[in-house]
């Protein structure tokens, strides 16, 4: 090999120029800047929403506490703390306590943390930790769920859009086991200025309710299936303190139509729908027209247990009889229509007080 060759192989054991300034060379550097300059406006952003959020939970809770207040609750907590930083925690309160103050009646909550994701901030989790109780007239229950799934989403102006929450095996201690509770709700958007509109719609549905005892019901202690669909009419305009804002509401006509109202309690089958309403010391007025199979079986058992006044169940009892009817040849319960109302302070079934509320 002459000493030309031996230079020539020497040297190809090199890239030569071209090769180093080859395009995937460059376009890999580009990308690369790329991508670290939309991760850093990406957890920019996400640092100054997450302290928009933190800003918009502290005012709210003041507001809530604020708000319990005046119905006699209050809310305590041993620590609470924040984090605007994407990769941690958002926060947390730890021991908290929701009581209220003229009642032995408290929940407890060893932790509750708040967090969100970097792609999506305005979408915050809630999730409870640690031990739970409810305390009762001096009796304490323990409280026990799987992980709940609980968000809330909130708008650019910081109020709630959206908010859900999932119960799996939700326990309380001697008193009822659920299988699942499921909550939906949702802002309805572009009539604000129209106080006959629909501003919020929910769904709530509760499923294999088991009442270990807690009411002395001899046909079953299993309630299969509570569903409601609601939507309330007219905005909310939470200012000043909620007995301001919902005096207001409700004197503008502002009320719940409940759209769809269901309830199995074996043998007992209730379909209903129609309209809840605030008075001005906030006791509710329900007017309800409901469909029901087995509806006298309940009253005759409440009757039983004097849950129910015997006069008004006696009036009440005749009115329901000329209507009922069975729905199906076979079946072994009447299926009635009938309105069923809560009023002045009483239970009203075809308009006669079937019992008193003290």
């Amino acid at each position: 090999m002459t000493e030309f060759e031996k230079q020539e192989l020497f040297a190809n054991q090199f890239p030569d120029e071209t090769a180093k300034s080859s395009p995937s060379f460059w376009k890999w550097g580009v990308s690369a800047f790329v991508v670290m300059f939309l991760f850093t406006l990406l957890f920019t952003n996400a640092f100054y929403q997450r302290k928009f959020l933190i800003s918009e939970i502290q005012k709210q809770m003041v507001y809530s506490i604020q708000s319990l207040n005046r119905f006699g609750w209050d809310l305590a907590y041993n620590e609470i703390s924040f984090n605007a930083f994407p990769l941690l925690s958002l926060g947390e309160i730890k021991q908290v306590k929701l009581y209220n103050r003229y009642a032995h009646t408290s929940w407890n909550c060893e932790k509750i943390s708040f967090d969100n994701s970097i792609l999506d901030t305005q979408k915050l989790q809630i999730e409870f930790e640690g031990k739970q109780f409810l305390s009762l007239n001096g009796n304490v229950h323990n409280l026990s769920m799987k992980k709940p799934e609980f968000f809330i989403e909130a708008d650019d102006d910081g109020k709630i859009k959206d908010f859900s929450f999932t119960l799996h095996n939700f326990s309380i201690a001697d008193l009822a086991d659920v299988e699942k509770i499921v909550f939906l709700g949702s802002r309805v958007y572009g009539q604000y200025g129209n106080w006959d509109a629909p501003y919020f719609k929910s769904l709530i549905e509760i499923s294999n309710i088991k009442l270990n005892g807690l009411l002395d019901y001899p046909l079953t202690q299993t309630i299969h299936k509570i569903y409601v669909n609601s939507t309330i009419i007219g905005k909310i305009d939470f200012k000043e303190n909620i007995q301001t804002s919902l005096h207001d509401w409700s004197a503008k006509n502002g009320h719940i139509e409940i759209d769809d109202f269901n309830v199995n309690w074996s043998p007992l089958l209730l379909v209903g729908k129609g309209d809840l309403y605030l008075n001005e010391n906030f006791t509710p007025i329900l007017q309800l027209n409901t469909t029901s199979k087995a509806l006298d079986v309940l009253i005759d058992d409440l009757e039983k247990l004097h849950w129910l006044d015997s006069k008004g169940v006696f009036v009440a009892k005749i009115l329901l009889s000329r209507k009922s009817y069975k729905s199906e040849e076979d079946d072994e319960h009447l299926t009635v229509t009938t309105p069923i109302a809560i009023r002045d302070d009483a239970l009203l079934v075809e308009k006669i007080s079937v019992k008193k509320f003290d």
